[in-house]
């Protein structure tokens, strides 16, 4: 059975600190993942997985988290500079493209 909860991780990526929220709350549409780098609270990358996919893979693994982190960073996402924001709407298309591991 799936937990319905917020979790907290830290992980580091390429030398860089980051601070992962993922939300699995029953009440919400989506699964949500935000992370922000752990000097700031005003630049984040964020993706909403469907419910139906995120029973595919862990969000909580920091293999995960990383891989998620390095897809944003190699796509644009400008992580050390303030406010700046990237987001995906709908991310179950990252199962497959990226190869998130079970």
């Amino acid at each position: 059975m799936k937990p319905f909860r917020k979790r907290f991780k830290k992980v580091t990526v390429n030398g860089f600190r980051f601070h992962c929220v993922i939300n699995e709350f029953f009440r919400n549409e989506s699964v949500s993942f935000r992370v922000y780098p752990h000097n700031t609270k005003t630049t984040f990358f964020e993706v909403f997985f469907s419910w139906e996919e995120s029973w595919y893979y862990n969000l909580n693994l920091p293999d995960t988290c990383s891989t998620l982190i390095k897809y944003a960073i190699e796509n644009g996402w400008v992580y050390n500079q303030e406010k700046q924001q990237m987001s995906i709407r709908q991310g179950d298309f990252l199962r497959k493209l990226i190869e998130l591991p079970d």
